[in-house]
């Protein structure tokens, strides 16, 4: 029992740190495809970095959600109401907390960190 429950840890904490970096990748990602100036703060915000570094997640895992992230986010995609006159309106954190968070995603990390 002691050594399933030590096995289990170090996956959940992988779990955790995959859904971050999808957070992260999918953040960037959908601003990005807003106004893609590489001046713009999320342009410098070097959490991916993070992950690489700080992290037991392989470059195949991250590399695996980025396949993941363009397979799945039209799915997820929130558009701004028609209400909406803003040409800039956006719902990018909302259409990642949605992917992030969904059913399938779960098991899709959990699959990929097996």
């Amino acid at each position: 029992m002691i050594i399933s429950l030590s096995s289990f840890a170090p996956r959940k904490r992988m779990a955790a740190d995959a859904k971050g970096y999808l957070y992260y990748y999918c953040i960037k990602e959908e601003y990005n495809a807003i106004d893609s100036n590489v001046n713009n703060p999320y342009n410098k915000d070097y959490t991916g970095s993070y992950f690489v570094q700080m992290t037991n997640l392989s470059i195949q895992v991250m590399d695996s959600l980025h396949s993941y992230y363009d397979r799945s986010i039209k799915a997820y995609r929130g558009i701004p109401k028609e209400s909406s006159y803003d040409a800039t309106a956006n719902m990018a954190c909302l259409s990642c907390r949605e992917l992030c968070e969904a059913k399938e995603t779960r098991k899709y990390i959990k699959r990929i960190i097996k």
